[in-house]
């Protein structure tokens, strides 16, 4: 083998890439450790150890996807230095760069050339990684507290006006945009399962969109609390100890939007069945005790407040919205990255199922949901 080159294996040459980047962009120490956290699937991140003095600290090491948009970076961590300036004590600190930025531009050799991509270093938040989006069914002390933290967070972030350099349409502006992308995109998903169930069912998907069009008028929308939403609060974005929520991460979903739809997102995450024999069924009891421990917190905290009764005659809808949203974004991933279609295949067909859930018992959950106004 004198004389030729030996390639590494790939966790070795990625070990190699961090211990770079760190080396060159940040004043932690050494990476002595890193395992890839295969958590989340826009963005990479590693679980990373650095040792400095003598002392080994834990950090999650993200590096973003190429492509994605500078200012919208800018607006995650604006965010997350705002919560901390606020007193939120559940998510975590931004680690600065050697020349005191969030975030370092780090050049990645691809096929087409040299790209440009962005790495940010976090805290390491304490507690236990136990659910996933698709896997959400925490015990019931686990669900109030989350709602009770999802409270305060809202409480916490109302009045930032955010960052005027990135702008995301609202979900009012965006469930508009999504006809059209579906129509086009649909097309050109390819032969596939996930293709075939998309036309087959294309009907009922595009009753989503439909049954997520009946907003209030935009001057009402217009006139609801609007703030940093979290724009991905599940169960896997949240870390747990005793029983407890211990922290709260994964902010690059956030945009400025209504509480109200943050809320109804939240619901379609926490508390839609993902077992065989009730996949897509919205778990009512856990839809009360959602709202109940969240109107609960919201009403101590004093700048916000509980959902109001025009929030809660609009949640219903904001449910569907989020169910609209999701399905947008496996819709738009399944075309772009091409990942495993079986895995897709089953979330698209999670959420057709839920919209057949909802036409079904749309009263009694209005109903129920309208009755929480007491709670405030």
């Amino acid at each position: 083998m004198h004389g030729q080159s030996v390639s590494k294996p790939p966790h070795v040459e990625i070990f190699d890439q961090l211990k770079t980047i760190v080396a060159k962009h940040y004043d932690i120490g050494q990476v002595i450790s890193a395992e890839r956290n295969h958590r989340g699937y826009i963005n990479a991140s590693y679980d990373i150890e650095a040792e400095r003095h003598g002392t080994k600290t834990q950090y999650l090491l993200r590096q973003y996807r190429s492509g994605t948009h500078e200012n919208r970076i800018c607006f995650e961590h604006a965010l997350m230095k705002e919560l901390l300036s606020r007193g939120f004590g559940f998510s975590p600190r931004l680690i600065a760069t050697k020349h005191g930025t969030t975030y370092a531009k780090v050049a990645e050799n691809r096929k087409e050339g040299k790209k440009e991509s962005f790495v940010a270093v976090f805290s390491y938040l304490p507690g236990e990684d136990k659910f996933t989006w698709d896997d959400p069914l925490c015990t019931v002390e686990e669900l109030e507290t989350a709602a009770e933290v999802f409270a305060h967070y809202h409480n916490a972030i109302y009045g930032w006006e955010g960052v005027s350099s990135w702008e995301e349409p609202r979900i009012i502006d965006q469930i508009s945009l999504m006809r059209k992308q579906w129509r086009v995109q649909g097309q050109e998903v390819g032969d596939s399962p996930f293709n075939s169930y998309f036309l087959e069912y294309s009907d009922s998907l595009f009753g989503v969109l439909d049954n997520a069009m009946y907003f209030p008028t935009k001057e009402v929308y217009d006139g609801l609390p609007h703030l940093a939403i979290h724009g991905d609060f599940h169960p896997g974005n949240l870390k747990y100890s005793k029983g407890k929520i211990s922290g709260l991460f994964d902010f690059d979903w956030a945009k400025m939007d209504t509480r109200c739809f943050d809320v109804g997102l939240a619901i379609f995450y926490f508390c839609t069945s993902w077992e065989v024999n009730s996949d897509g069924d919205l778990l009512v009891d856990r839809v009360e005790l959602f709202l109940d421990s969240y109107q609960k917190a919201a009403k101590e905290t004093a700048t916000l407040g509980p959902l109001t009764t025009l929030e809660l005659q609009i949640l219903p809808q904001m449910i569907v919205a989020g169910n609209a949203y999701i399905l947008d974004w496996i819709r738009g991933e399944f075309c772009e990255t091409r990942p495993d279609a079986d895995e897709f295949l089953r979330y698209l067909r999670h959420g057709v199922k839920l919209m057949k859930w909802l036409e079904r018992n749309w009263t009694s959950l209005k109903n129920l949901i309208l009755r929480k106004r007491c709670s405030g």
